[in-house]
């Protein structure tokens, strides 16, 4: 067995546009700290990472390294998708991946994850799985204790530092 070591992590939010004012802070934080950022969306939020954009105070060149991310909707199960991970796995030291979506999605990405991730790399990758809970069910519990991390707006925090009990 290698050194793969993954954290996981979790958010909720109630939109599109929550989450992406949610996240942008987070990715610049993780870009500055020479990560990679992989993003894997059920929806195309280009549009509204724009507008954010358009909305904070950073540099030209922290704009375009945010916008060369991929915002658009991304199919899990094209191979494109799965080479461009394997790819960007095998080349990459840290990584985040990024998963947004409903519950389904993000559970299915994860299965696709769990089969490409090679577990002999020597890799540090946060998986950030951020529920869209406008279409969520009643399973939060579950979903809490399949990570490590609570994620949300003023960042990452124990997840018994959010919820008690």
């Amino acid at each position: 067995m290698g050194n793969l070591s993954i954290k996981k992590v979790c958010g909720f939010n109630i939109s599109s546009i929550h989450f992406s004012m949610m996240i942008l802070p987070y990715i610049k934080k993780e870009l500055d700290n020479k990560k990679y950022v992989i993003t894997i969306l059920e929806e195309n939020i280009e549009k509204n990472i724009n507008q954010v954009l358009s909305k904070i105070s950073i540099n030209d060149k922290e704009k375009e390294n945010i916008l060369n991310i991929n915002w658009k909707e991304t199919d899990i199960k094209e191979s494109k998708f799965k080479n461009y991970i394997i790819d960007k796995i095998k080349e990459k030291e840290n990584i985040d991946i990024i998963i947004y979506g409903k519950e389904k999605y993000i559970n299915d990405t994860n299965k696709e994850l769990n089969k490409i991730l090679d577990k002999k790399l020597k890799k540090n990758i946060k998986i950030i799985d951020c529920y869209s809970i406008n279409n969520f069910n009643e399973n939060i519990k579950e979903i809490l204790d399949n990570h490590d991390i609570m994620f949300n707006t003023s960042g990452e925090h124990k997840i018994e530092e959010v919820f008690a009990g």
